[in-house]
């Protein structure tokens, strides 16, 4: 029984799969992990250089996402008008 490669391969698929699922459970973060995270990150709230020029550029990205003008051809600024 050992020498069918199919018995081989659904052992194997099994052992890595029931490793995969151990660590997945192992290395997985409580609540009380994820608010430490959360408090230490929202205590660096100053913002390098590097990080707003990061998020000015995500932001400019998210609204191009949401319109349909490209972000090659911005719209001039002082041409709006009310109705």
């Amino acid at each position: 029984m050992s020498g069918n490669p199919y018995f081989k391969s659904v052992l194997w698929l099994l052992g890595f799969g029931g490793m995969g699922y151990g660590l997945m459970l192992l290395t997985e973060p409580n609540a009380e992990k994820i608010d430490r995270i959360k408090a230490s990150a929202s205590g660096s709230t100053k913002l390098s250089a590097d990080d707003q020029k990061k998020a000015l550029f995500m932001k400019k990205l998210q609204e191009a996402a949401t319109t349909s003008t490209p972000l090659y051809r911005p719209q001039p600024q002082g041409n709006k008008t009310d109705s």
